[in-house]
């Protein structure tokens, strides 16, 4: 901060040595920037769904990520049910 001056005097000679330039917006730009104002805010139903469908889709690829881990140590097991548990039903509806 102590050669801020020099500094400034510098970079203000530099910005004077630079040639003047067009200013002028181009062509059409005012009506652009006024339609684009004007345009209406879509509402109602069809908004709700196009503001919500990317959040849904990011929270259903993640629970089927999550189910996918939790499913990923099974994948080795040759008999993913237990032996009594196969005929379990089949006892219970003999017996009735």
């Amino acid at each position: 901060m102590k050669d801020f001056d020099s500094k400034w005097q510098v970079s203000v000679a530099h910005a004077r040595r630079v040639p003047a330039r067009e200013t002028a917006a181009p062509f059409g730009f005012a009506s652009r920037v006024v339609a684009r104002g004007i345009a209406p805010e879509p509402m109602g139903l069809e908004f709700l769904v196009e503001r919500l469908t990317l959040r849904l889709l990011t929270g259903a690829l993640a629970f089927l990520a999550l189910c996918a881990a939790l499913e990923v140590p099974h994948l080795r097991d040759t008999q993913p049910l237990q032996p009594g548990v196969e005929n379990a039903v089949a006892q219970i509806l003999w017996s009735l």
